[in-house]
């Protein structure tokens, strides 16, 4: 179904109200207006298999306005597992964790089996510590040898030793004291010392944007009013995350980005900021997503609208960028590279710049391995990109029109997309092959996320949300799809990759190193086999744009800045 009611054009929709007065608010934004809420819904639980999810938490602030188009993101973190947590269990959370480390930080410590390591990598925003369900999920088996890529990374830098030990740097600009004109002002509860004092580390804290305001919430009680609420003047927040790696009772590092192309790096415990990309001096595009390189304590990646893609590092200065020219502007498959010169790389961003396409780039996951990210964008193409080499692997095309969501599977064999067409793909990432495409939205597809406490060796469970207001559950298995008539054509370069069995992932890369990526071109709906939904459930008065899975509860988000908590059934 074709929406027209937004567009991905977000800065045609922001407009400055100048103030009359002493001028503290002459680039106040003024959100554009946004349609009405679906009159009487009220979803207060669906019932699924395993058997019925409730309604713990809606948070949503009805003073706020929305930005419409952007919608909301959030993410709930704990600052670490209860101390009866398993080395196992933490180690699902982030099963690329310790291939990661192993990889990147070649003077760590050889002792990779101990605690420490699990507890840097801990949970991630989909996880948590309820003792719910804790029999299901899966633990990748990737063996080192299928991604040896042989030959020295481009990204020198992710070679560097980052352990737990070193002392990461915080942000030094006092949020609350602040004169930039950038942020108009924080508002913190009243009780806000008090609660941080009776806190333990296994409370969940609740991030998530709405219009100009970025929102901290306790989500372990009862939330009713935030810890606090940061509002901006010059631009609204679009994604954010939290670094794993460096959190801790003292510290949590965000990076949030901002329809200006702004960044700002916030430790809301100690309400210090900085600002990266000010005033968009190396890229003025809006963000549309942002997140920290898994493993890394400074180091991060943002998506920008203008169809490229930035890596920063929060410890460097902004330097006026100016990324390399398109020789042929129609060209469909860019990937053009561009750096500072190598003395001025030493102490200014960005760290890399990726020219992708001429449209947005949408969203973007890394691999639990933490050696490639997905990439999908408005021009309907998912790339699968090397991070060390800089390379392209693969190239897959959409159905019909732009993609908007990306997730891996938690063992790195399949990848998600979603989009315009309506529907969720399957595609197999070793297999180099769609699987499957899912058939139960009626409207653009915003989120699909992994369920990696229901995902086992035969079953995986993942959901999906859409602008429909529909949460989808699916339950995918090889064995069971519904078969296409006609069999795929054979595997060659430049065309589909339809064939099960496949060379040893290193040849893959090797070959890709010599010869570019591998383009696939979309196959028709009686070549590539369809799932059915198990749970179809509309969820919330206006379209949804997030889901996410924590250990004892399903997140989602839409865009009126409504965030709700399901939780799941304890069995």
């Amino acid at each position: 179904m074709v929406d027209n009611s937004t567009s991905h054009g977000v800065t045609n929709f922001l407009t400055r109200r100048h103030s009359t007065g002493d001028g503290s608010l002459s680039n106040t934004l003024l959100l554009p207006s946004y349609p009405p809420s679906t009159p009487d819904h009220d979803c207060r639980g669906f019932n699924t298999p395993e058997g019925a999810y409730t309604l713990m938490h809606s948070i949503f602030i009805n003073s706020l306005q929305p930005l419409y188009t952007v919608g909301t993101s959030a993410s709930l973190v704990s600052i670490k597992y209860k101390e009866t947590t398993t080395n196992l269990q933490r180690y699902e959370a982030q099963p690329g964790a310790r291939n990661f480390r192993r990889m990147f930080s070649h003077n760590a410590s050889s002792n990779t089996d101990s605690d420490e390591e699990y507890n840097v990598f801990g949970t991630t925003p989909s996880s948590s510590s309820s003792s719910c369900n804790k029999n299901h999920s899966i633990i990748p088996t990737i063996p080192e040898d299928d991604f040896s890529v042989g030959s020295t990374p481009k990204l020198s830098f992710l070679t560097r030793n980052h352990s737990k030990h070193h002392h990461s740097r915080k942000p030094k600009t006092n949020i609350t004291k602040t004169n930039s004109s950038f942020v108009q002002k924080i508002i913190t509860n009243d009780q806000l010392a008090k609660i941080l004092m009776s806190r333990t580390n296994d409370d969940t804290n609740l991030f998530y944007n709405c219009g100009t305001s970025f929102i901290w919430m306790d989500a372990s009680g009862n939330p009713k009013e935030p810890l606090s609420r940061t509002v901006f003047t010059r631009a609204c927040p679009t994604s954010h995350d939290v670094n794993l790696l460096t959190r801790a009772a003292d510290q949590l590092d965000l990076i949030i980005g901002f329809t200006s192309g702004d960044i700002i790096w916030f430790d809301p415990l100690c309400n210090k900021y900085g600002r990266i990309n000010k005033g968009g001096i190396m890229n003025s595009s809006p963000i549309t997503m942002i997140k920290w390189l898994p493993g890394h304590e400074s180091i991060f990646m943002a998506s920008f609208q203008d169809g490229s893609i930035m890596l920063f590092d929060k410890d460097k200065e902004d330097e006026v960028f100016h990324p390399d020219s398109i020789s042929d502007i129609k060209e469909k498959y860019l990937f053009k590279i561009s750096k500072h010169t190598p003395k001025i790389a030493v102490k200014c961003n960005p760290v890399s710049h990726w020219k992708l396409s001429h449209r947005s780039i949408t969203a973007f996951a890394f691999s639990p391995d933490c050696q490639h990210v997905a990439i999908v964008g408005l021009d309907g193409l998912l790339r699968i990109v090397n991070i060390l080499h800089e390379t392209i692997n693969d190239v897959y095309e959409s159905y019909y029109g732009g993609l908007f969501c990306v997730a891996w599977s938690p063992d790195g064999r399949y990848i998600l997309t979603g989009g315009q067409d309506d529907l969720v793909t399957i595609w197999a990432f070793k297999e180099q092959r769609i699987i499957a495409r899912c058939q139960g939205h009626h409207s653009w597809v915003r989120s699909v996320a992994f369920d990696p406490w229901k995902c086992d060796e035969k079953v995986y469970r993942f959901a999906s949300v859409g602008e429909d207001a529909k949460l989808i559950l699916w339950d995918f298995s090889v064995n069971t799809l519904h078969r296409p008539k006609t069999k795929p054509g054979n595997r060659n370069r430049g065309t589909s990759v339809s064939s099960v069995s496949s060379p040893p992932l290193s040849s893959i890369l090797a070959t890709i190193q010599d010869k570019g990526p591998i383009i696939h071109p979309v196959l028709a709906k009686t070549q590539v086999a369809f799932l059915q939904p198990t749970v179809i459930k509309t969820i919330h008065s206006d379209p949804c744009v997030g889901v996410y899975f924590r250990e004892d509860a399903i997140v989602t988000t839409d865009k009126r800045g409504r965030v709700n908590i399901w939780q799941r059934p304890c069995l």
